[in-house]
């Protein structure tokens, strides 16, 4: 899909919504959210909610730091889909906002944020998976299909392609699971990013699961621990460090490599 059919297709999706919630990885809500997006609905003057889903991936305090940072912006609900966590406080949300904007009978919510945020997993969970069509309705765009939540309340997601703007860059992508860890150019940088964030966040979950000790190695140094601890070897004992690299971002993206510290 070109650039600019995506952003069309959102600015309309937000045009017909009454509520807009953006979809957000709870282990990095900042690299995840899509600002460009967020300044449409500025513009619209709709109402956003920010959604941290994943939340059960990371620990309850760092979720409720999150939230009370993206709170200073808009509401913001922690959701976990796999463990059912928050979608009933999601829904009481979403009508509570739309009804204060709209006295219409149906309420329309629009879904927005990058591919592998768990937008298609939010969307099911508050359809009940049944993922029923709403019919035609007076304003509706040709092409964009509600999906019906309930009697009086309506969804739709947005396009789960990344659009390609200035602030996108490869170690995003590489976190949110868009690349596969092998088709990277640069996995050491993105590595060094995971590193960074478990040093400063849950350094000792990151130890016992590669067990290793960090201390006070640099970056290098720990890579070769790693590769030491898993085997990773090339023919004369040297460390295989891409392919560290690439284990480190695939245990990330599956969401083995999870911060625990509560």
């Amino acid at each position: 899909m070109l650039m600019k059919k995506f952003w069309e297709l959102v600015e309309k999706v937000i045009e017909e919504s009454d509520v807009i919630i953006e979809v957000l990885d709870a282990r990095m809500p900042d690299i995840t959210r899509n600002k460009k997006a967020e300044n449409l609905v500025k513009l619209a003057k709709k109402p956003l909610i920010f959604v941290l889903n994943k939340s059960d991936l990371i620990p309850e305090k760092l979720a409720k730091d999150y939230r009370d940072e993206l709170r200073k912006i808009s509401p913001c609900i922690s959701v976990s889909t796999r463990e059912r966590h928050g979608i009933t406080l999601l829904k009481k949300k979403m009508f509570e906002i739309a009804k204060k904007r709209s006295r219409q009978e149906f309420v329309k919510v629009g879904v927005i944020g990058y591919p592998n945020t768990g937008k298609s997993s939010i969307v099911n969970s508050l359809t009940g998976r049944k993922k029923a069509r709403v019919g035609s309705r007076a304003g509706q765009t040709k092409g964009l299909q509600w999906i019906r939540i309930s009697s009086g309340m309506g969804l739709i997601d947005t396009p789960g392609i990344v659009p390609s703007t200035n602030e996108d860059d490869e170690v995003k992508h590489a976190l949110i699971g868009v690349l596969n860890p092998s088709k990277i150019n640069d996995p050491d940088i993105v590595a060094r990013k995971i590193v960074e964030m478990f040093v400063a966040v849950d350094k000792e979950h990151f130890e016992n699961f590669y067990k290793i000790n960090i201390g006070d190695k640099d970056f290098e140094e720990i890579i070769n621990e790693i590769g030491k601890s898993r085997n990773m070897l090339k023919k004369g004992g040297v460390i295989d460090e891409r392919r560290v690299y690439i284990t480190m971002i695939h245990d990330w993206q599956k969401g083995r490599l999870l911060l625990k510290r509560t």
